[in-house]
């Protein structure tokens, strides 16, 4: 992905954990250079105007600062770059290598029918508001150098919408048509811009038009689908590819414009790939109900291969559904005579109707003749029932009118006691944080005397209600201070003052942490010379081992000695004989040797002894010298350390 011209997003680049101060100007997208691309990041000094635009694929000058980024690469944003290197079966058989053009510019027939192709296709698309210039219907047959430069900005803006025309359009021209591939590309000379409507060069020109008039259409085709067809039936799903095509487009797009946040762009296309799969699952539970039935036709054929058994099946379910009849018949005919004493009692039930019939008409009758005694007349009495109907519709309407004034009343109440607890709420939570930066009350030093606190006076009636009468209140009758005039300046005040003593606790925090970075820097030196001298007393005790080994050695040696000797002492004894005197003489020097190798042995075990116990002592002296030193610069770094606190809390 790093080898593709689009730049990455945020989100794929990996952020820096150094303690280093960053950089005020904004991090680049493009950071991560592309191969055989130059370097366009550092990570030293920044030039904020080298980065603050971006070009577009085309190669152009830089755009103004105030304009939003574009891409960096050689490549359009997402657009026609994209598709003219895509190896599929929609790349154009045009080649670069081909320098002359094989269509008919020079014919006036086939000149005509491309205008009017170009001149349509500008026109319906809305080129005459965008560009605010108007082209006549000979505007493309006999051009203007404006109507060209046009014409062709247009086009190209529907190529990359984000590339803006620095130069004139001569130095324009070329360098975009090389970046679009453009075949004949090559056979362009500037003196031909320079001249663009002449009739030498404008067959060639509004060849060039009507090739960027078909590039652009064939991009809104395959944007739109129209080749979904042909990958079909090419065998290529490009279902998944486009709804990835789709999310890398619009996380591009957002980050031209410097949005940087492609969650929903995420969660879109995740949505997608999970609409994709359950389409993939209904599909497949069609296709395995359709091959559930074709199982079971293939298993009715296979069956059906045997007529007789099938014949003989059917005969047997035909006589279970003939028995099935018979039983069912005699159910009915069982109940014909229940039926029959149903019928009757239904009669006698008719007839007692009948009979109370003609006594409810014989009642009217006697009540009718009541009525007419009485001088009422049939319109009277409509009258009044009319009269009484409308007085129920009139208490009707008046009951659901109070019910719903009753309502609204309720629900204003409610609004009005929510819109208290939210004013409460807010107080609160300002008295509570004016408490915590210690401007309530107002005998804390941040408030200088000043009443920050602040109070629904309203509340602080007897009755306690936001709206004792219906009058109402006054914003400025809620609270008892100003908090536009009078609370909102003092807070600004103590703001600057806090950020002063911030930015003055900051300094001398910097200069502390020199001064301990020195003593830490000092406090090294002296471990390291502290290492050094008990490296020295680790090598004078292996001295001393190895003489007190070499002594040990030595008086062993000597005592294999005076074995030997005595030794020979017994054995001369044995031969007393033959030189009893001279062996006396024997072991009376033999005897003063030993006493004096005893003798010198331990001298010189209390002379090493001596210069260890010297060695020890000199090396204990230095190190209780240096523990007073460290604890005395311990003791200065506690003291500057105070200092400094009682200067940060001052």
């Amino acid at each position: 992905m790093y080898n593709s011209g689009i730049p990455q997003p945020a989100s794929a680049l990996k952020r820096s954990n150094s303690n280093s101060r960053p950089s005020n100007s904004r991090m680049s997208l493009a950071a991560r250079p592309a191969h055989n691309q130059p370097d366009i990041m550092s990570t030293a000094k920044r030039d904020p105007s080298r980065y603050s635009a971006r070009k577009s694929y085309a190669p152009s000058s830089q755009p103004p600062p105030s304009q939003r980024r574009s891409s960096v690469m050689r490549r359009s944003s997402m657009g026609v770059a994209a598709f003219s290197q895509m190896n599929s079966f929609f790349s154009s058989a045009a080649s670069a290598a081909v320098q002359r053009d094989p269509r008919p510019l020079k014919e006036s027939g086939y000149r005509h029918e491309i205008a009017g192709k170009v001149f349509e296709y500008v026109v319906n698309n809305g080129f005459e508001l965008e560009m605010k210039h108007t082209l006549g219907p000979n505007s493309l047959k006999s051009p203007t150098q404006k109507d060209f430069s046009m014409v062709f900005q247009w086009l190209y803006k529907r190529l990359d919408p984000n590339y803006n025309f620095q130069k004139a359009i001569e130095n324009e021209v070329l360098p975009i048509l090389k970046t679009l591939r453009y075949p004949y590309a090559s056979t362009i000379t500037k003196s031909q811009l320079a001249a663009v409507g002449s009739m030498n060069s404008w067959p060639q020109f509004l060849g060039i038009l009507h090739w960027m008039m078909e590039l652009a259409v064939t991009m809104e085709r395959f944007q739109s689908g129209e080749f979904d067809d042909a990958a079909a039936a090419e065998g290529v799903d490009i279902a998944a590819e486009k709804i990835i095509f789709r999310y890398l487009t619009r996380c591009y797009s957002a980050w031209l414009v410097e949005n940087d946040d492609h969650d929903e762009f995420l969660e879109e296309m995740a949505a997608s790939f999970k609409d994709r799969q359950s389409g993939y699952k209904e599909e497949l539970e069609m296709l395995e109900s359709e091959n559930g039935k074709l199982k079971k036709q293939l298993e009715e054929i296979d069956e059906s291969a045997d007529p007789l058994k099938k014949w003989e099946e059917t005969r047997i379910l035909l006589e279970g559904d003939r028995q099935k009849f018979v039983a069912y018949i005699e159910r009915l005919e069982s109940r014909i005579p229940k039926i029959t004493a149903s019928n009757q009692r239904l009669k006698e039930e008719i007839e007692a109707v009948e009979r109370e019939l003609a006594e409810l008409t014989a009642e009217k009758k006697s009540l009718q003749e009541a009525v007419d005694r009485q001088g009422l007349t049939p319109a009277d009495i409509d009258r009044m029932n009319n009269d009484r109907e409308k007085l129920s519709k009139s208490l009707s309407l008046i009951s659901s009118k109070i019910t719903e004034a009753k309502i609204q009343l309720a629900e204003r109440e409610s609004e009005a006691s929510s819109k208290l607890e939210a004013l409460e709420r807010s107080v609160s939570r300002y008295n509570s944080l004016a408490y915590q930066i210690g401007i309530i009350p107002s005998s804390s030093r941040n408030a200088e005397g000043k009443d920050f606190e602040l109070l629904i006076l309203p509340t602080q009636t007897p009755e306690n209600k936001l709206l004792a009468d219906e009058v109402g209140y006054q914003p400025a009758q809620l609270l008892n201070r100003d908090l536009r005039h009078d609370i909102k300046p003092a807070l600004n005040r103590l703001r600057q003052e806090i950020g002063a003593r911030i930015h003055e606790a900051q300094d001398e925090a910097i200069k502390t942490q020199e001064l301990i970075d020195r003593i830490v820097e000092t406090l090294a030196d002296k471990n390291d010379e502290v290492d050094t001298l008990h490296a020295k007393v680790r090598t004078a005790v292996d001295e001393y081992q190895e003489l007190k080994e070499t002594m040990a050695a030595e008086g062993n040696a000597s005592n294999a000695e005076i074995e030997k000797l005595e030794k020979e002492l017994a054995s001369m004894r044995l031969n007393m004989s033959n030189g009893v005197l001279a062996l006396e003489q024997r072991m009376q020097s033999v005897t003063i040797e030993r006493d004096q190798l005893e003798h010198a042995c331990h001298a010189l075990r209390e002379k090493f002894h001596g210069e260890v116990d010297k060695m020890l002592h000199e090396v204990i002296k230095f190190k209780v010298h240096i523990q007073e030193s460290l604890e005395n610069y311990e003791n200065l770094a506690e003291e500057e350390l105070a200092g400094n606190d009682k200067l940060l809390d001052s």
